[in-house]
Protein backbone atom coordinates (compact mmCIF):
# COMPACT_ATOMS: atom_id res chain seq x y z
CA UNK A 1 0.00 0.00 0.00
CA UNK A 2 2.82 2.17 0.74
CA UNK A 3 4.33 1.72 -2.68
CA UNK A 4 0.91 2.51 -4.19
CA UNK A 5 0.42 5.56 -2.33
CA UNK A 6 3.82 6.93 -3.01
CA UNK A 7 3.18 7.08 -6.62
CA UNK A 8 -0.68 7.89 -6.61
CA UNK A 9 -0.87 10.87 -3.62
CA UNK A 10 -1.62 14.16 -4.12
CA UNK A 11 -1.15 13.89 -8.08
CA UNK A 12 -4.99 14.84 -8.20
CA UNK A 13 -8.19 12.84 -9.85
CA UNK A 14 -6.95 9.47 -10.94
CA UNK A 15 -8.53 6.57 -12.95
CA UNK A 16 -7.43 2.81 -11.25
CA UNK A 17 -7.67 -0.10 -13.74
CA UNK A 18 -7.63 -3.91 -12.46
CA UNK A 19 -7.72 -7.65 -14.58
CA UNK A 20 -9.34 -10.21 -12.85
CA UNK A 21 -8.13 -13.94 -12.75
CA UNK A 22 -11.49 -14.43 -14.05
CA UNK A 23 -11.15 -11.64 -17.08
CA UNK A 24 -12.77 -9.25 -15.72
CA UNK A 25 -11.06 -5.65 -16.61
CA UNK A 26 -12.56 -3.32 -14.22
CA UNK A 27 -12.05 -0.28 -11.92
CA UNK A 28 -13.04 3.27 -10.73
CA UNK A 29 -12.54 6.86 -11.35
CA UNK A 30 -11.37 8.86 -8.22
CA UNK A 31 -11.90 12.88 -8.65
CA UNK A 32 -10.79 13.54 -5.96
CA UNK A 33 -7.60 11.33 -6.31
CA UNK A 34 -5.47 10.69 -3.29
CA UNK A 35 -3.35 11.64 -0.31
CA UNK A 36 -3.01 9.69 2.14
CA UNK A 37 -4.55 11.64 4.84
CA UNK A 38 -6.69 9.18 5.99
CA UNK A 39 -10.18 10.80 4.88
CA UNK A 40 -12.97 10.09 3.02
CA UNK A 41 -13.54 12.01 -0.03
CA UNK A 42 -17.00 12.70 -1.50
CA UNK A 43 -17.86 12.93 -5.12
CA UNK A 44 -20.66 12.55 -7.51
CA UNK A 45 -18.45 12.47 -10.21
CA UNK A 46 -17.06 9.35 -8.71
CA UNK A 47 -17.91 5.83 -10.77
CA UNK A 48 -17.15 2.68 -10.87
CA UNK A 49 -16.73 0.52 -14.46
CA UNK A 50 -16.32 -3.06 -15.71
CA UNK A 51 -16.11 -4.84 -18.34
CA UNK A 52 -17.57 -7.73 -16.99
CA UNK A 53 -16.56 -10.70 -19.05
CA UNK A 54 -13.17 -9.03 -20.61
CA UNK A 55 -14.76 -8.12 -24.26
CA UNK A 56 -13.66 -4.43 -24.83
CA UNK A 57 -14.85 -4.61 -28.04
CA UNK A 58 -18.29 -3.61 -26.27
CA UNK A 59 -19.34 -0.69 -24.31
CA UNK A 60 -18.29 -0.73 -20.91
CA UNK A 61 -20.58 -0.84 -17.94
CA UNK A 62 -20.58 2.35 -15.74
CA UNK A 63 -22.22 2.69 -12.34
CA UNK A 64 -22.34 5.55 -10.87
CA UNK A 65 -21.54 6.75 -7.47
CA UNK A 66 -25.41 6.76 -5.45
CA UNK A 67 -26.52 7.90 -1.98
CA UNK A 68 -24.89 11.10 -2.45
CA UNK A 69 -21.36 12.23 -2.67
CA UNK A 70 -20.11 10.80 0.22
CA UNK A 71 -17.54 7.86 0.92
CA UNK A 72 -17.31 7.98 -2.52
CA UNK A 73 -13.03 6.60 -2.09
CA UNK A 74 -11.90 6.42 1.32
CA UNK A 75 -8.32 7.36 1.79
CA UNK A 76 -6.29 5.45 3.82
CA UNK A 77 -2.44 5.24 3.87
CA UNK A 78 -2.32 1.60 4.88
CA UNK A 79 -4.71 0.05 1.92
CA UNK A 80 -4.73 0.63 -1.19
CA UNK A 81 -7.39 2.03 -3.70
CA UNK A 82 -10.83 2.11 -1.53
CA UNK A 83 -14.18 3.37 -3.42
CA UNK A 84 -17.07 3.32 -1.30
CA UNK A 85 -17.28 1.25 2.33
CA UNK A 86 -17.24 -1.96 0.06
CA UNK A 87 -17.85 -1.16 -4.03
CA UNK A 88 -14.48 -1.66 -4.87
CA UNK A 89 -11.87 -2.33 -2.20
CA UNK A 90 -7.62 -3.57 -3.40
CA UNK A 91 -6.58 -3.72 0.37
CA UNK A 92 -3.38 -4.85 -0.30
CA UNK A 93 -2.68 -6.22 2.85
CA UNK A 94 0.41 -8.22 3.59
CA UNK A 95 0.50 -11.60 2.20
CA UNK A 96 -3.04 -10.55 0.06
CA UNK A 97 -1.99 -7.47 -1.76
CA UNK A 98 -3.85 -9.10 -4.54
CA UNK A 99 -6.95 -9.71 -3.34
CA UNK A 100 -9.47 -7.37 -4.20
CA UNK A 101 -13.49 -7.14 -2.88
CA UNK A 102 -16.68 -5.37 -4.30
CA UNK A 103 -20.12 -4.89 -3.08
CA UNK A 104 -22.66 -2.70 -5.36
CA UNK A 105 -25.68 -0.84 -4.26
CA UNK A 106 -24.58 0.61 -0.82
CA UNK A 107 -22.34 3.54 -2.60
CA UNK A 108 -22.11 2.42 -6.25
CA UNK A 109 -25.21 1.10 -8.46
CA UNK A 110 -26.14 -2.33 -8.86
CA UNK A 111 -25.14 -4.33 -12.50
CA UNK A 112 -27.96 -3.96 -15.23
CA UNK A 113 -28.12 -7.62 -14.76
CA UNK A 114 -28.64 -6.54 -10.58
CA UNK A 115 -25.44 -8.62 -9.99
CA UNK A 116 -23.34 -6.67 -6.83
CA UNK A 117 -20.00 -7.40 -8.11
CA UNK A 118 -17.63 -5.66 -11.20
CA UNK A 119 -15.98 -8.92 -11.73
CA UNK A 120 -16.47 -11.83 -14.08
CA UNK A 121 -20.05 -13.61 -13.43
CA UNK A 122 -18.98 -16.73 -10.90
CA UNK A 123 -16.25 -15.63 -10.28
CA UNK A 124 -14.08 -15.16 -6.67
CA UNK A 125 -16.03 -15.94 -3.38
CA UNK A 126 -19.17 -14.45 -2.12
CA UNK A 127 -19.24 -13.98 1.68
CA UNK A 128 -22.14 -11.43 3.50
CA UNK A 129 -22.60 -10.23 0.06
CA UNK A 130 -19.37 -9.21 -0.72
CA UNK A 131 -17.12 -11.20 -3.65
CA UNK A 132 -13.57 -11.20 -3.23
CA UNK A 133 -10.80 -12.30 -5.95
CA UNK A 134 -7.46 -12.13 -7.15
CA UNK A 135 -6.05 -9.50 -9.61
CA UNK A 136 -3.43 -10.13 -12.18
CA UNK A 137 -2.74 -6.24 -12.75
CA UNK A 138 -3.54 -3.37 -11.12
CA UNK A 139 -2.65 -0.38 -12.79
CA UNK A 140 -3.17 3.67 -11.71
CA UNK A 141 -3.09 6.71 -14.46
CA UNK A 142 -2.72 10.07 -12.70
CA UNK A 143 -2.40 14.03 -14.11
CA UNK A 144 0.62 15.12 -15.61
CA UNK A 145 1.03 18.31 -14.45
CA UNK A 146 3.28 21.29 -15.96
CA UNK A 147 5.66 22.95 -13.41
CA UNK A 148 4.13 25.79 -11.31
CA UNK A 149 0.49 24.81 -12.57
CA UNK A 150 -2.21 23.61 -10.00
CA UNK A 151 -2.64 19.84 -9.14
CA UNK A 152 -6.43 19.70 -7.90
CA UNK A 153 -7.01 18.61 -4.80
CA UNK A 154 -3.90 17.72 -3.95
CA UNK A 155 -3.65 17.94 -0.22
CA UNK A 156 -6.31 17.83 2.44
CA UNK A 157 -10.26 18.00 1.44
CA UNK A 158 -11.77 21.00 3.80
CA UNK A 159 -14.71 19.56 5.93
CA UNK A 160 -17.67 20.28 3.65
CA UNK A 161 -21.41 19.00 3.96
CA UNK A 162 -21.75 17.32 0.54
Amino acid sequence: AAAWHGQVDKTGPCLVIAQTEGGALCGGYAPKGFAGYGETRGSIAAFLFTWADGDTSRPVVKLRKIGGAGLATIDEPETGPRFGSDGFIVGMNPGSERVATTKLGPYYEVMPSSARSIFAPGEGQTRFGTTSTTLTSLRTYVGVWPEGERIPYDGAIPFAIE
